[in-house]
């Protein structure tokens, strides 16, 4: 093998690197289930955002982006904090009309992608300002739920309303884009 098909091996091994990463979302909380105690589910709960981090900046610093990335990473970001999420499920401070708020955004997505696909629209691939947030405050959520969950009134307060904003933004994006002509997409 010479050197420039070496390299080229090299490359197309470290561009599933950030889904990699994105991936071990799942089997982290898959381990949120089973392990017991605050300390070793907050050190769970930081090991899923710093992934979350991570395959973000690993594929733009090294331009390892991909289309397939783009859907592996919000779909294992949303796993990650359902499966998680739904843990504290049903609990003294998480009960299913606040989980529903919670998850609503996530859900609403997740149904008009694959909606959108059906209809063979084009969907925006790249992340949205209102998801990003969405997705933070939700981690925030998990946070508070294990360390002080008194106060995730007023996270669900935040995800409700930041999620209801991206619901309305993903929708235009999404309607935006089927309104296009086939040429221009």
């Amino acid at each position: 093998m010479d050197r420039s098909s070496q390299g080229k091996t090299y490359k197309s091994l470290f561009v599933f690197l950030p889904n990699m990463i994105s991936m071990l979302r799942l089997p982290i909380a898959a381990a949120f289930l089973v392990v017991d105690g605050q300390v070793w589910r907050g050190v769970l709960l930081s090991a899923g955002a710093m992934t979350d981090a991570l395959d973000g900046w690993v594929a733009r610093r090294f331009g390892l982006g991909t289309k397939s990335g783009a859907v592996i990473d919000p779909l294992f970001d949303k796993l990650f904090i359902l499966v998680v999420m739904a843990s504290f499920m049903p609990g003294p401070y998480l009960g299913w009309t606040q989980f529903a708020i919670l998850v609503a955004r996530d859900v609403y997505v997740g149904a008009a992608f694959i909606f959108a696909k059906i209809a063979n629209v084009t969907v925006p691939d790249r992340a949205r300002l209102g998801g990003k947030v969405v997705t933070f405050l939700q981690m925030v959520t998990l946070f508070v739920l294990l360390f002080a969950p008194d106060l995730i009134d007023y996270c669900v307060v935040a995800v409700g309303v930041s999620g209801g904003i991206a619901i309305v933004d993903y929708t235009v994006a999404v309607w935006m884009a089927s309104r296009r002509p086939s040429s221009a997409l």
